[in-house]
């Protein structure tokens, strides 16, 4: 019977909720909330797991249930062997573990799913409601959710499109104007947001996120999962400045840095084709805790507005440039493996150099803080070029930020 339950619940089967678990790639971890809750539409984690092959393993089977509507006890049987074969101890009880991980995944899958195509038919169904299970078991800021309705669009849904939190069962219903007149209702007033802190059993605070919500669910899993770096960087925006920058060291992990690569390189890839170049902004990285605390100490008086790293066009992007179309292409691992950060005093603009050179030089990103971009106001890189080590050395006209630059000219690749 309980098998029975669970295959009703989770047997919508539909292609965007598979996919969104195939486009996942595996990451260990030692906690759910070692990443930012956004990473999570793109990396697959196991909390505990040391094994990569551990947490492939499980994710395969998780796939797997979902599209051939295999039950939570076909899972436990892959479960188990997958425990036998890696020899993994786990915490919890093996009910709870196994129970935890299915649920989890399967609802986070089928709202992925259907904000795609939420998405796909906003233009029939511009509206939202917000929906609970309707039982005693409803959290209560969760039953105070219910009904609201905004558009599709709105800010709301970047923080409260559920799961809200584990085991939480809303969801979610689309109107279109004709829908809401039927039935006299209307788009909800504008929503206040409350956040509260997270802290650690040493009285730190670790996260910032909206009262009702667990940490590591704040954000909208089926835009994480389209828009990866646009929902990190929402994420980002909302913490304490002194959060920014650790949050987003142990967030750009290698799996969630490939997915930044991959997709940046999806942008670029009509450059190659010889398509004309047409607006692609796009997020390329984020300031490190690095990058920051060496702002801070060069420009005290300066607050950021944003801690994503953009560029206005990624097609165009190096068109007029030194930068091989290579190191164009790999911007973000360029700008997050730097040799050095540098602040040129006069204008306030950062210049990033990666590692390598061009021609003997120095390759350099130069980067306009607090700009006006699709993604609000935030870091944008203006320029592609390079410079000699002597030039950058210049102490009267650069505060070096962060790292190291060579004191005689590099060798050339």
């Amino acid at each position: 019977m309980a098998d029975q339950l669970e295959a009703r619940a989770f047997g919508v089967k539909f292609s965007e909720a598979i996919d969104y678990l195939k486009g996942k790639l595996p990451e260990t971890s030692q906690a759910h909330d070692d990443l930012a809750g956004p990473v999570h539409g793109k990396v697959y984690t196991l909390a505990g797991s040391t094994k990569t092959d551990l947490v492939r393993d499980i994710h395969n089977s998780i796939t797997g249930a979902l599209e051939n509507g295999r039950t939570i006890t076909d899972f436990r049987k892959d479960f188990d062997k997958a425990v036998q074969e890696h020899g993994w101890q786990y915490k919890g009880k093996r009910g709870w573990r196994t129970s935890v991980i299915f649920d989890t995944n399967m609802r986070s899958a089928r709202m992925a799913g259907r904000w795609k195509q939420l998405q796909d038919g906003k233009d029939r169904r511009p509206y939202l409601q917000y929906r609970t299970a309707g039982d005693a078991r409803v959290r209560p800021q969760h039953r105070q959710w219910n009904s609201l309705i905004y558009p599709v669009d709105d800010a709301f849904w970047l923080t409260h499109y559920p799961p809200n939190g584990w085991g939480c069962r809303c969801t979610v219903r689309a109107y279109s104007q004709a829908d809401l007149d039927s039935k006299d209702l209307s788009v909800s007033p504008p929503f206040e947001m409350k956040t509260r802190e997270v802290i650690t059993r040493d009285g730190e605070i670790k996260d910032r996120v909206p009262v009702g919500i667990d940490p590591g669910w704040d954000h909208n899993v089926g835009q994480a999962w389209l828009s990866p770096e646009a929902a990190l960087g929402q994420k980002l925006a909302r913490l304490p400045r002194e959060l920014q920058g650790i949050v987003t060291d142990k967030t750009i992990t290698p799996a969630f840095e490939q997915v930044m690569n991959t997709n940046f390189k999806a942008l670029r890839k009509p450059v190659e084709q010889g398509v004309k170049a047409v607006s692609e902004p796009a997020i390329a990285g984020y300031l490190d805790s690095a990058t920051l605390n060496g702002i801070a100490q060069a420009a005290p008086d300066l607050a950021l507005s944003s801690t994503a790293v953009t560029v206005p066009n990624a097609r165009a992007l190096g068109e007029s440039s030194p930068w091989p179309v290579a190191w164009v292409d790999d911007l973000p691992s360029n700008l997050r493996n730097y040799r050095a950060v540098l602040r040129h005093k006069a204008s306030g603009f950062l210049m990033v150099v990666p590692q390598g050179t061009i021609d003997g030089a120095l390759p350099v990103a130069t980067i306009r803080l607090n700009h006006q971009t699709k993604f609000g106001q935030a870091a944008q890189v203006v320029e592609l070029g390079k410079a000699t080590a002597a030039a950058l050395g210049d102490a009267a006209a650069y505060d070096l930020l962060v790292g190291s630059l060579p004191k005689t000219a590099p060798a050339a690749d």
